[in-house]
């Protein structure tokens, strides 16, 4: 933070004058601002001590709106936008040190294609009790370094211990969308998973058979194909001028989850691509017919294209979809 003259400051809906802001400012804070930059403009209590900023000083700090209360021990400096990633950091913080964003939290910070429903959730070490309003906490003896990571500056879990972690709250198939779509992304790798896979048990809430399934049906030289492909369709449909669909459409039918690559709403028309590498295996054939069934009871009409079609035979089959 830089004091500009003498304007006012805004925090947590009170506006700070320049002068106050100035007195409760000493010259130590300049360390645990460089802590706060790095961390999405928060600081905990312990950080601003280690920079020699008295509790007194602290107080002070946040009965003149510089600083603003968000978790216990937790705090964002004044002016700093808020955001989904903020406050999920802000837990962090507020467990300890050794605590990470995993389970569904994770997924949001990888932007995984399929993922569970959203909310805030952390893992730390098991002899850790951590208890925060509002939040799920795991706790975990198994943790390698390589399952470390920081998505948006916030620590979490790696792409594939997040994947694994998740193996009960998604279905096979959705996790091995997830996977293809982290491969073509270059944010996942085979060979990180399968060591993920090794020193990783099954117990309540992590179901490893289903992992150790998605490595054998993908071998070294597994093509995730499918992106590429996508865009191709979405260019296709603008230059033919058709009504631009809504991408990555979720929907519910008869309890269950679903994600549609395209959809148009008012006609309830969705597209998909299937890529031959992935949706010919024996599960995928299982789970997409299954699911086609199910959008269909629901009104549902699909498009269904493949590597096979040309850009005409998707255009007529667009065009006869949508009437």
């Amino acid at each position: 933070m830089t004091q500009r003259g003498s304007a006012p400051l805004r925090a947590s809906g009170v506006v700070v004058s320049a002068e106050t802001y100035g007195r409760a400012m000493p010259s130590s804070l300049n360390m645990f601002q460089a802590v706060a930059s790095r961390q999405l403009s928060l600081v905990t209590r312990r950080q601003m001590r280690l920079a020699g900023v008295s509790d007194r000083q602290i107080d002070t700090l946040v009965k003149s709106g510089v600083l603003q209360r968000t978790r216990p021990r937790v705090f964002a400096v004044a002016g700093s936008s808020m955001s989904w990633e903020q406050a999920l950091l802000a837990v962090v913080l507020a467990a300890d040190e050794d605590a990470v964003a995993s389970h569904s939290s994770a997924a949001r910070l990888w932007n995984l294609k399929h993922r569970p429903p959203e909310r805030f959730e952390i893992t730390t070490r098991r002899d850790r009790r951590v208890r925060l309003e509002g939040i799920r906490v795991h706790t975990s003896d198994c943790f390698d370094e390589t399952d470390i990571a920081v998505q948006a500056d916030v620590p979490c879990t790696s792409f594939e211990r997040t994947l694994c972690d998740c193996s009960t709250s998604m279905t096979q198939f959705e996790l091995g969308r997830a996977l293809d779509d982290g491969l073509r992304r270059g944010v996942a790798s085979l060979r990180r998973l399968e060591a993920c896979a090794e020193r990783l048990e099954s117990c309540p809430g992590r179901h490893m058979s289903v992992i150790r399934k998605l490595l054998r049906e993908r071998d070294n030289d597994f093509d995730p194909g499918g992106s590429a492909s996508e865009l191709r369709v979405l260019k296709l449909v603008r230059l033919a001028g058709l009504p631009i669909p809504v991408q990555q459409h979720r929907v519910r039918v008869e309890g269950r989850r679903f994600v549609l690559d395209y959809a148009w709403l008012s006609p309830k028309v969705f597209l998909e691509y299937y890529g031959l590498a992935v949706h010919s295996l024996p599960s995928a054939v299982h789970y997409d017919n299954d699911r086609l069934t199910l959008l269909a009871g629901a009104g549902w009409k699909p498009v269904v294209v493949t590597d096979v079609d040309s850009d005409d035979a998707i255009l007529r089959k667009l065009a006869t979809a949508l009437g």
